[in-house]
């Protein structure tokens, strides 16, 4: 399901149309205000289908739509923030810098394409076919920048153009592989052991979820083969990833291209107050998007994997509703 904030973002919401019309995939497309019609959003957002998994929800200025639909729902909820003013900004630290116990995972500004990439990899959990044309859409990306390069080599080289030699070189194969227990179902991984509160955030809350998950430190920049390998050997025996990831966050980037599995990213809080970690893991390029959640925002990002699969896992809906009854007993009365 599509829910605009207002209609006049009629043109963001296109991207997504236009992706999920390409990937097959059935929509529903609503306008409702969280500030206007605050009572029309909860209408909506709790009497949905069953048959609504993922729920996009798109708004700029203050943009607490994607929010407020979070807090009526233990569906999956993904934010496309739109630029009206301060460049998108204020649209985007309104969705990603939720509160805990209301997880929304925030595509770059405008990005509602990218926001229909992540509900097809999270439809594709439980679908199979839509797994596999997924995997072939990514292997049909390097055809696409082949035809790109051949087309800018011919419209702007010169004179002096000259191709250089192809010379493979040999490489030091990684003997190393990385072995999961057969439970596992999300692994966590981050750059190295600077950010491990945050993770453990995520493992405690997990683990409270009673859902399985594994911890990895390998670094995208100092050994990117090691981390290739790792992805390419783990791929088909987990549901999704965490990569939590501070400074220029280059290992989420990685991980979301090596794989076509849902990839839920936490950035860290280092220099420039997180900013810097936020936005170059959120302001991902079409088709490799990233389920950007809060700076440190641990807990979130494990409610969101949670999300994910209580689609289809009443078990893991079931310890999901019950976290969040004791999580606001916590809060409010305690």
């Amino acid at each position: 399901m599509i829910i605009l904030g207002s209609a006049s973002d009629y043109k963001v919401a296109q991207k997504a149309i236009n992706v999920l019309e390409e990937m097959n995939i059935k929509y529903d497309l609503r306008v409702a205000s969280a500030h206007r019609t605050p009572e029309r959003v909860k209408e909506i957002v709790k009497n949905e289908s069953e048959e609504v998994e993922v729920i996009i929800a798109i708004a700029g200025l203050a943009a607490h739509l994607p929010g407020v639909i979070a807090s009526h729902t233990t569906k999956p909820v993904i934010a496309v923030p739109v630029e009206v003013k301060l460049g998108g900004i204020d649209a985007l630290l309104s969705s990603t810098e939720m509160q805990l116990g209301t997880p929304v995972a925030t595509m770059g500004i405008d990005r509602a394409d990218n926001a229909a990439w992540l509900a097809c990899q999270i439809i594709a959990c439980n679908n199979e076919t839509l797994k596999n044309t997924l995997k072939e859409k990514r292997r049909q990306y390097d055809a696409k920048i082949q035809k790109s390069e051949e087309e800018l080599i011919e419209k702007i080289a010169g004179k002096n153009y000259q191709r250089t030699q192809y010379t493979p070189q040999e490489t030091t194969p990684i003997n190393k592989s990385l072995k999961l227990t057969p439970e596992t179902r999300i692994l966590i991984l981050s750059g190295n052991y600077s950010n491990m509160e945050t993770v453990r955030k995520i493992t405690e809350t997990l683990e409270t979820l009673k859902i399985k998950s594994e911890y990895k430190v390998v670094s995208a920049t100092r050994s990117p083969e090691k981390l290739e390998k790792y992805v390419k050997e783990i791929d088909d025996q987990i549901d999704l990833y965490i990569a939590v990831s501070s400074l220029s966050t280059i290992l989420t980037g990685a991980i979301v291209s090596h794989t076509t599995k849902p990839v839920i990213g936490v950035p860290c809080t280092t220099r420039l107050s997180g900013i810097d970690s936020l936005l170059s893991m959120i302001e991902m390029p079409p088709g490799v998007p990233t389920a950007t959640i809060g700076l440190d925002a641990g807990e979130n990002a494990a409610l969101f994997a949670a999300r994910i699969f209580a689609i289809h896992d009443q078990k893991t809906k079931i310890e999901l509703t019950k976290y969040m009854k004791t999580l606001h007993r916590n809060i409010y009365y305690e």
